[in-house]
């Protein structure tokens, strides 16, 4: 079921409904985990019974590493269970790719299986070796009703493209009473409706201009080519974090909170605040799953490198089985590297950079460049065609112009946004929701609603991360 549909409107305000008129913590996660179901079925009931099963299996699994915490059946238990969610993830996402790639080595035929993609698959993964891991660690207890850990999973505002929550972060929310009062629903609203504008005015307008031009590369002009770059950028940051919004707006109004997964991250100062701003929830889990477990930082220099080396290139294949996200994963971890040994040497030589506007806008620029660069064979999925449009546009080739005027006011809001943050919040993000309690704000906020329903751009409604 897509956020962008009546059928959902509706179905939240049923559920609100159920919500208000029952009582009781228990009663209500019960009423959730069916809502989720019901969300999970309605885009795709084949494989609910693979969620279910997944779920129940690491309630049983995380039971028994409570039961034997500082045993060595402890650590067997949780590697039985990571490797059983990363064979359910392999096997769906990744087993036509990897046969595919090592038939091709070798030389032998290989018919595809054509898997079908379970919806949501790479999240709630990714949430289930969090709870056997916080577990283990003892930053949670083990549940011993499988209600929580089945919500926790499952949980419908999130579980197709994220907010990725660690066990740790959610679960005691869910003993709690889910309080559903007009200052959750306030906040809520606005943040799902500042979602939908990013998502249906912006991002749904810039992806008009970004398929003409990636469609036929060739055809297009330098200048084309570096418009579509930028137009792309900014369509998957507005993308993107319009359904993290909608998804936060979503949870806040049932009584939880998701965190949030983007702080401004185009207006980042090199590769590493890339990643501590972009898709924050996905870069956390790997730093505190991946990359604190190979050693992090504590093991030496060359070490470190080599840790960070891993984790990016497995974020990378993490968005993707295709040559072309392992690629850009590759790219990424490269530049994370080589601005790690830079750092490293500037502390090691006491070399410090001046701390001026000139230099913070320098460095916010290059970042920038470097990571719309790297957007292109994420975007194109083919690495050829990744190339021929980075030669054309360093070239300056003829060819067909077309310079899309909403790149050019987007990337003014952006740039404005941007400078509004750097000065007064040092450069985080601006959101604040309004006071709908005063006349003004709720005029303010209507207007607001009916320039999004005006601009909203109506034939694409399939949100990027949807497909990972």
């Amino acid at each position: 079921m897509s956020y962008l549909s009546i059928k959902f409107i509706v179905f939240l305000i049923v559920l609100i409904a159920a919500l208000k008129l029952t009582k009781g913590n228990n009663t209500h996660n019960i009423i959730l985990l069916i809502a989720s179901y019901i969300f999970y079925t309605l885009g795709d009931i084949k494989f609910l019974v693979l969620l279910l099963a997944v779920s129940i299996l690491m309630w049983q699994l995380g039971k028994s590493i409570g039961k034997n915490l500082h045993t060595k059946a402890a650590k067997m238990y949780l590697t039985i269970g990571v490797i059983i969610d990363i064979l359910v993830l392999g096997i769906f996402k990744y087993f036509d790719f990897f046969v595919g790639s090592f038939s091709s080595l070798l030389g032998m035929q290989y018919t595809s299986l054509n898997v079908i993609f379970p919806i949501g698959i790479s999240f709630y993964i990714f949430q289930s070796i969090s709870y056997l891991s916080d577990i283990y660690t003892e930053k949670i207890e083990a549940e011993e009703s499988a209600l929580n850990v089945l919500l926790y999973i499952g949980f419908f505002p999130q579980i197709v493209s994220g907010p990725i929550v660690k066990a740790h972060d959610f679960l005691p929310q869910l003993k709690k009473e889910h309080d559903i009062n007009w200052d959750g629903v306030s906040w809520g609203v606005q943040r799902f409706t500042l979602g939908l504008f990013k998502k249906v005015v912006i991002a749904d307008r810039l992806g008009v201009a970004v398929d003409a031009v990636y469609s036929a590369p060739a055809a297009y002009s330098g200048l084309s080519l570096f418009v579509a770059i930028l137009s792309y950028a900014l369509q998957i940051y507005y993308d993107f974090s319009g359904y993290s919004d909608m998804a936060i707006g979503v949870a806040h109004i049932l009584g939880f909170d998701l965190g949030n997964n983007f702080n401004l991250p185009y207006l980042s100062k090199n590769p590493s605040d890339f990643w501590r701003r972009w898709h924050i929830s996905l870069s956390s889990w790997f730093r505190d799953y991946v990359y604190i477990p190979l050693g992090g930082s504590n093991k030496g220099k060359v070490r470190t490198y080599l840790n960070l080396f891993i984790t990016m290139l497995l974020s990378g294949l993490w968005h993707g089985a295709s040559w072309s996200f392992v690629v850009w994963g590759f790219l990424h971890a490269f530049t994370s590297v080589i601005h790690k040994v830079f750092s490293d040497i500037k502390q090691k030589f006491n070399l410090r950079s001046k701390n001026n506007r000139i230099t913070y806008f320098a460095s916010v620029i290059a970042t920038f460049a470097v990571v719309a660069i790297l957007w292109i064979p994420f975007r194109t999925n083919d690495f050829r065609k990744a190339v021929l449009i980075i030669k054309r546009v360093f070239t300056w080739s003829a060819g067909v112009h077309y310079v899309y005027v909403y790149t050019l006011i987007f990337t003014g809001v952006l740039i404005v946004v941007e400078v509004i943050a750097a000065v007064k919040k040092n450069g985080n993000d601006i959101w604040q929701p309004l006071d709908l309690s005063k006349f003004w704000t709720k005029v303010v906020f209507c207007c607001f609603v009916i320039l999004t329903a005006l601009f909203a751009y109506i034939g694409n409604s399939a949100f990027i991360y949807a497909q990972f």
